[in-house]
């Protein structure tokens, strides 16, 4: 089948987990045979970047092209809000974009399109795909549809009348989807109380785990325990609180604290202040995607400390394959992804306390650590990539 998988960024531009994923399911496609060509953006360096550049990378067709648009979407952290503003208008539709995937759809001819995250390509893409006629899937990654931010900050009301004007534009663009995917049932229902996706047909489909061999048996209980934080150094990532939380709240000294940086770094300086002379943490701003992976089979514990409503974090799905237990947030879709007691415990939201003491304690019983990764990389054990891949394209996705 011709596939046309249309995302915002594609290595070596990321942000996070959903880029990595993407990039997966791709590869995975080709490899069942199907004829795949990808549809991504680029930072602006000329005029050139307006028409898509095609280049075979790794037996897949790539479209490189910058949206018309005042910035890069990695590059929106920079600008004011003014600006900002203006440049989710013109996402909303931009009419380059329409341009450039009707152009690439006469010339690739696809039976098939996947859109993963639109935001930066423009919103208008399945208004554009059904003109022309294109059966198109959409994943759900976040809340972009739901917010321009694509975060839901834990605390703060997602349904005042900027955001039900927004929902209700962002409901009319993507009314001619015809199927929609979701990693989690939170996810998909805070779309479908938005008015989005009524009339198509709703799945849900978790996110694949990589192979890992898990090497919980051969980790030792010895201190120090290893503990692990893999994601954006942003605030609503939480990991500053995270840091903030350990030195205020936590006395024991018989671990050590990795704290990986994912995609743009623009806080790094920032966190290492923070961090300041305090041994238990150490921070990789600098590493390999393989590094990392060793990272995920070595760590005893991992922390996900978000400060925003998370659909289905990849570094619980990593940890758990990996065999490493998880101590999360209770937030968003991340319970559906934790047996609590057996593969990781939930704190609540913003509570320094209830974390410090359910951190505590797995410090306190490093064999129960072990246990549990044992158990979360055999629960896990079925979700391969290779099956993700074949039901996203095909009928064996469970019905919601």
């Amino acid at each position: 089948m011709k596939i046309l998988f249309l995302t915002n960024l594609y290595p070596p531009y990321v942000r996070g987990g959903a880029e990595y994923l993407g990039t997966q399911v791709v590869e995975e496609l080709v490899r069942q045979g199907h004829q795949v060509a990808v549809v991504t953006s680029v930072p602006w360096r000329s005029v050139k970047k307006l028409k898509p550049e095609l280049r075979e990378e790794g037996g897949v067709q790539v479209y490189r092209f910058y949206p018309l648009n005042f910035y890069h979407y990695l590059t929106a952290s920079k600008l004011l809000y003014p600006v900002r503003f203006i440049w989710q208008l013109i996402n909303l539709w931009n009419p380059h974009t329409s341009h450039v995937i009707k152009k690439i759809v006469q010339q690739f001819k696809p039976e098939l399109a996947i859109s993963f995250n639109l935001m930066g390509l423009g919103f208008n893409v399945p208004r554009v795909l059904a003109v022309l006629k294109i059966s198109h899937i959409h994943v759900l990654h976040d809340v972009q549809l739901l917010h321009p931010s694509g975060l839901f900050m834990w605390g703060e009301s997602h349904r005042t009348l900027p955001m039900k004007i927004y929902q209700a534009i962002t409901s009319w663009l993507f009314a001619p989807v015809k199927t929609v995917v979701s990693p989690s049932s939170w996810l998909l229902q805070e779309h479908i109380r938005a008015g989005l996706f009524t009339k198509a047909e709703q799945k849900v489909l978790p996110n694949p785990v990589p192979p890992f061999l898990a090497l919980a048996h051969t980790k030792t209980t010895e201190a120090p325990l290893q503990l692990l934080f893999v994601g954006q150094f942003e605030i609503h990532k939480g990991v500053f609180w995270l840091v903030e939380t350990i030195k205020q709240e936590l006395k024991q000294r018989n671990f050590v604290l990795h704290l990986v940086a994912l995609g743009q770094k623009p806080r790094v300086t920032e966190l290492k202040a923070l961090v300041a002379e305090d041994k238990r943490f150490v921070i990789h701003d600098i590493i390999s995607q393989t590094e990392i992976d060793e990272l995920y089979q070595s760590s005893h514990l991992s922390i996900i400390p978000s400060l925003c409503y998370e659909n289905s974090p990849t570094a619980i799905t990593k940890s758990l394959s990996a065999g490493t237990p998880v101590l999360a947030v209770n937030l968003g879709g991340i319970p559906e992804l934790i047996i609590e007691d057996k593969t990781g415990w939930l704190y609540s939201p913003g509570d320094r306390a209830d974390f410090a003491q359910k951190l505590s304690w797995c410090l306190k019983h490093p064999a129960e650590l072990l246990q549990a990764g044992l158990i979360g990389s055999r629960v896990f054990a079925y979700r391969t990539l290779e099956k993700y891949a074949s039901d996203l394209v095909g009928s064996n996705v469970v019905e919601h």
